[in-house]
């Protein structure tokens, strides 16, 4: 939700602009998940998502670096990163998740899982907006320009989803090993 905004408020560009330019990400995305699916058939959840949230958390960081000057082709570059990150994150965590339910119940847990990921994505949209919109607030009241509150609060709300992420990085050693017998 941050990326758009920053592309739109802070380096001014249109909408169609602005989705042409983050879908180089969600085609990343897309065509990796077919690997991740059947590199997790072989190794397990494990190695993939740790590398895969170190991955999700620098590039992360590296959004703290974006400003009013940033290049288009490191914006992009960031968030294909993100995007492979994430890649490797989500679907081993969805199949190690459900694979986990006993099948009589793969129905329920679908359910609950993609509802906690609504939720999950709607609580985060509300976090970062919030903080954004405080922290641009907080500057523009100071006597900052528009432009210079926008791009202060979307740095601020970068570095929350900085923060967050290093907590997701500790998080995935905890995730469990395959059985043999499951790999």
């Amino acid at each position: 939700i941050l990326l758009p905004l920053y592309m739109q408020n802070v380096r001014g560009l249109d909408t169609l602009t602005t989705g042409l330019l983050l879908l180089p990400g969600g085609l990343a995305m897309g065509l990796l998940s077919p690997f991740v699916g059947r590199l997790y058939d072989r190794v397990g959840a494990r190695p993939l998502v740790i590398p895969g949230t170190i991955v999700v958390s620098a590039s992360l960081w590296l959004m703290t670096l974006l400003d009013a000057g940033s290049s288009l082709p490191m914006v992009i570059g960031i968030h294909v990163l993100l995007m492979l990150g994430l890649a490797s994150v989500m679907t081993p965590l969805m199949t190690s998740s459900l694979g986990s339910v006993p099948a009589e119940l793969y129905s329920h847990g679908s359910a609950i899982f993609n509802t906690a990921q609504q939720l999950a994505g709607a609580a985060g949209t509300a976090l970062f907006i919030t903080v954004m919109t405080n922290a641009a607030a907080s500057r523009a009241a100071d006597g900052a320009t528009e432009l210079a509150a926008n791009e202060g609060g979307i740095h601020t709300a970068f570095l929350y989803g900085g923060m967050i992420s290093l907590i997701a990085v500790v998080a995935s050693l905890f995730v469990g090993r395959a059985p043999a017998a499951d790999r």
